[in-house]
């Protein structure tokens, strides 16, 4: 069972710290949030409100990237107008936030290594989990997938904590040339990872072949899930998707509130 945290959310009014390219159409925004720093777990996320405009009224999730003191960060994506918007507010414009919100990973208390597979802006969700690693002593590596060089992310930030990381890139730019569940592939066939943790972040695609490969080589692995939603509260079911909860028995999920994070083996990836 995985932990829901939901209970500790808090709708704050802040304003933006800084808000800075990091990499090709991908943005890191800093914020002081107290309240939502001091509860914020792994894979959690929070509710943003990027505009009053009538053309833009529902909220946008982004995970929690990193907590500092009373600060926290979200890395996103531009992928639409919201995230175009947000991308161009200067320091100090103001911004309502919700949170943390969903449930979150659960620590390994497995001996053997832990494995962060992150597919592009997916790396986001295993920032704070890769700290909680590291703070518990517990060997960490990261995988990193991107389209390109340009759009890499959190390499280094990764690398600040002590973690290996290893990257892979679609054109071969930098890197594995490939798939990044290529490289998880090739290191669970080795001796040292016989039996490690898993936990991913990225593409539905890459989730459904992280969850395949785990399965394979009968490790662990916990996902957490990128669907879009309206509320982020429980209400509306526009971000379920399906989990099997017996060999025939389908239950359709909140990601917002069941999740984000589940056993990846769970998700009904035949039907998702």
């Amino acid at each position: 069972m995985l932990r829901n945290c939901s209970l500790n959310a808090y709708d704050t009014r802040t304003t933006i710290l800084s808000n800075e390219a990091v990499a090709e159409a991908h943005y890191l925004l800093r914020c002081e949030c107290s309240e939502i720093a001091q509860h914020a777990r792994p894979g959690q996320f929070i509710h943003v409100m990027i505009s009053q405009d009538t053309g833009m009224l529902l909220r946008r999730p982004f995970t929690i990237y990193t907590v500092e003191g009373h600060e926290i960060t979200m890395l996103y994506q531009i992928i639409g107008e919201g995230t175009k918007q947000l991308s161009e507010m200067p320091t100090g414009t103001a911004l309502q936030v919700l949170g943390p919100l969903g449930n979150t990973f659960n620590l390994t208390t497995n001996p053997e290594p832990a494995i962060l597979v992150g597919g592009g802006a997916g790396i986001a969700s295993l920032m704070l989990l890769a700290v909680a690693l590291r703070e518990k002593d517990i060997q960490t590596l990261g995988l990193v997938g991107a389209q390109h060089r340009s759009r890499l992310l959190s390499v280094t930030d990764l690398e600040s904590i002590g973690i290996a990381v290893h990257i892979a890139t679609d054109d071969g730019s930098i890197g594995h040339h490939g798939y990044v569940t290529e490289i998880l592939t090739n290191l669970l066939s080795e001796t040292k990872w016989h039996r490690p943790t898993v936990y991913a972040c990225g593409p539905h695609g890459m989730l459904a072949a992280v969850t395949k490969i785990a399965a394979d080589f009968k490790v662990p692995a916990q996902i957490a899930m990128e669907n879009r939603m309206g509320c982020a509260m429980g209400v509306c079911l526009g971000c379920v998707c399906p989990v099997r909860i017996a060999p025939n028995r389908i239950e359709y999920q909140r990601v917002c509130t069941e999740g984000p994070v589940f056993n990846a083996t769970d998700i009904a990836w035949d039907i998702s």
